[in-house]
């Protein structure tokens, strides 16, 4: 199929996971008819990354954050330029004033969108929810209830069976909801929500829910973890946590629950 197309710019994405073949037989061919290969670098996971990787040869590296680009350097022996990535501001984009709108019952949205995986945090965002009702600071969390996602290890099912356990120890069955979402779909998450919480315990190579959420004019929450701080200035475009901390989760998320107007 390469040879057919005969293509000026072939662009490589995460090739140094799972096999070094596919970047090995990229440059082979860029050899033979002297296309230019690119390649992107959006995580480097210890449970997949290949050695050899294959991509020595690579005309253009690039990572997409200056935590990605670190671990390039320093487990796969690569210099890559830092490229962020971006999200599109013509679909997120803010259809409300957050705070704006009188509450319900329940009291503001939390959202909080992400795989549902451990290493995601979820059960930090629910463990504050409780902690913000006992306080007398009622609100609703909304969570992304992903069905299709790349879970390596098996996790997802156990992880989400561990979610609803947590959510009927606390009481929490009014309060939280677990929405079904397709990607297309997230703009119309954000626009519900008046903050956003993403609390990740693993180290998050960059992190596009923060843009997502600035971009909607958000405010948002975000773990101390990876690529995150980034994006994250604590204090300027959001708010910054130890990772794992679910009393200053529930401070950063009572914070802006009880200012709306810093919100």
């Amino acid at each position: 199929m390469v040879e057919q197309w005969r293509p000026d710019i072939v662009h490589g994405h995460n090739l140094h996971h799972f096999a070094c073949e596919p970047a090995e037989a990229l440059q082979e061919l860029q050899r033979r008819w002297g296309f230019r290969f690119h390649h992107t670098l959006h995580e480097v996971r210890d449970d997949v990354v290949q050695s050899p990787h294959g991509l020595f040869g690579c005309e253009q590296l690039y990572a997409v954050s200056g935590f990605a680009a670190q671990a390039c350097a320093t487990r796969l022996g690569l210099s890559a330029h830092v490229f962020h990535l971006g999200v599109d501001e013509s679909s997120f984009c803010a259809a409300r004033r957050v705070f704006a709108a009188p509450a319900d019952q329940r009291g503001v949205t939390i959202l909080h969108p992400a795989r549902l995986l451990p290493w995601k945090g979820v059960h930090l965002s629910i463990a504050m929810l409780a902690q913000l009702r006992d306080i007398g600071l009622p609100a609703r969390l909304l969570i992304t209830d992903t069905l299709r996602i790349m879970d390596w290890h098996g996790e997802s099912a156990t992880y989400r069976a561990d979610l609803l356990a947590l959510i009927d120890a606390l009481g929490l069955h009014d309060r939280v909801d677990l929405r079904p979402t397709a990607y297309a779909d997230m703009p119309l998450l954000y626009a519900e929500a008046d903050v956003v919480v993403y609390p990740t315990v693993g180290e998050e190579p960059y992190g596009l829910v923060p843009l997502e959420a600035m971009s909607c004019g958000s405010p948002v929450v975000v773990a101390r973890s990876g690529g995150l701080s980034e994006t994250v200035l604590d204090g300027n475009t959001g708010l910054v946590v130890p990772p794992n901390n679910v009393s200053a989760l529930t401070d950063a998320g009572a914070l802006l629950l009880r200012s709306p107007d810093d919100a």
